[in-house]
């Protein structure tokens, strides 16, 4: 038995709809790229700030939406690295982070007073599924 799609056309024209509705929704014939350095927009300020002290790190949303899986990490030199998450942050939101939040993969907290880190790296994702990275250099 072989399928006809003559007489099936109502799968067929689904299949059409289907077909347009994928095309029409990708970005790679369009040829839009967005521009900026790396958590930013265009020329817009970074849509997300790090901020270090001794005690605390400090992640602000400067983006005009709600940000989700916010990921913060710590990375010393050791190549250890110490990592904790934010489920939601919201536009205009700070949040102090204390050191003693950070814990590597096998549950080990973080002490500035074994190691020093190098850097801070956020990643995050907002609402419409936009991807956020900056990395910060620990001061």
């Amino acid at each position: 038995m072989s399928f006809k799609w003559s007489r099936h056309p109502l799968i067929a024209a689904f299949a059409l709809v289907v077909g347009w509705l994928a095309v029409a929704c990708s970005d790679t014939l369009k040829g839009q790229r967005e521009g900026g350095a790396v958590g930013s927009t265009g020329n817009s300020p970074a849509a997300i700030a790090v901020q270090t002290s001794s005690l605390f790190v400090t992640v602000e949303n400067h983006g005009d939406q709600p940000l989700v899986d916010v990921k913060i990490a710590l990375k010393p030199p050791s190549g250890v690295v110490f990592s904790t998450s934010i489920w939601r942050l919201e536009p205009g939101a700070k949040r102090d982070l204390s050191l003693s939040d950070f814990r590597s993969n096998d549950g080990t907290g973080f002490s500035l007073r074994l190691q020093r880190p190098k850097q801070v790296l956020v990643t995050a994702t907002d609402l419409m599924g936009k991807k956020y990275e900056v990395t910060v250099p620990w001061k």
